[in-house]
């Protein structure tokens, strides 16, 4: 083998030892609010990444907007019954009249105060804080949830991309 065959055994070696790409898939072990601090996991090898190594991207951050108490304003609410008396006099003649405030009242199914609202992912409507007020945009990292990270500073710190759907870690 010459030199130039040796050298190019050399690279394939260095890079088949090493880590050849950037990017990486992790799984997710820890996310608060049920643990203390994020913790990725990209191999068995290796320990988890803790938060202090770890950059969180826009998509992966959880994002929500609130639900705003609000009324509506009804403007003709006119009307008669007819009984085999005959008919009535008319009814709510002097507008404007208002619902109650509203929000969404305990037990109220969030999909269809949702339908009102033109966020929808993958086929389903936005889902809705635990507490009700608020819509959630971009759910935050949980346990299991796997991600697309970008190791920088030769494996010292990571960027979390964005999370990852189907395909194998």
């Amino acid at each position: 083998m010459d030199l130039l065959g040796v050298l190019q055994e050399i690279n394939r070696q260095t890079n088949d030892a090493g880590q050849p790409t950037d990017l990486q898939i992790g799984t997710v072990t820890k996310a608060p609010p049920d643990d203390d601090e994020l913790e990725i996991q990209i191999s068995e090898a290796m320990a988890p990444l803790k938060q202090a190594v770890l950059y969180l991207a826009e998509p992966v951050i959880e994002k929500k907007i609130p639900i705003l108490r609000h009324r509506h304003e009804i403007k003709i609410l006119q009307h008669k019954h007819v009984t085999p008396s005959g008919p009535s006099e008319d009814a709510f003649t002097a507008p404007p009249y208002f619902t109650e405030w509203s929000a969404l009242p305990d037990g109220f199914d969030a999909k269809v105060q949702a339908e009102n609202f033109v966020g929808w992912e993958n086929g389903a409507a936005l889902p809705l804080s635990k507490d009700k007020k608020y819509i959630i945009l971009n759910p935050a990292l949980k346990a299991g949830d796997k991600v697309l990270l970008l190791r920088v500073q030769s494996g010292q710190k990571f960027i979390v991309l964005s999370r990852v759907y189907g395909g194998e870690s």
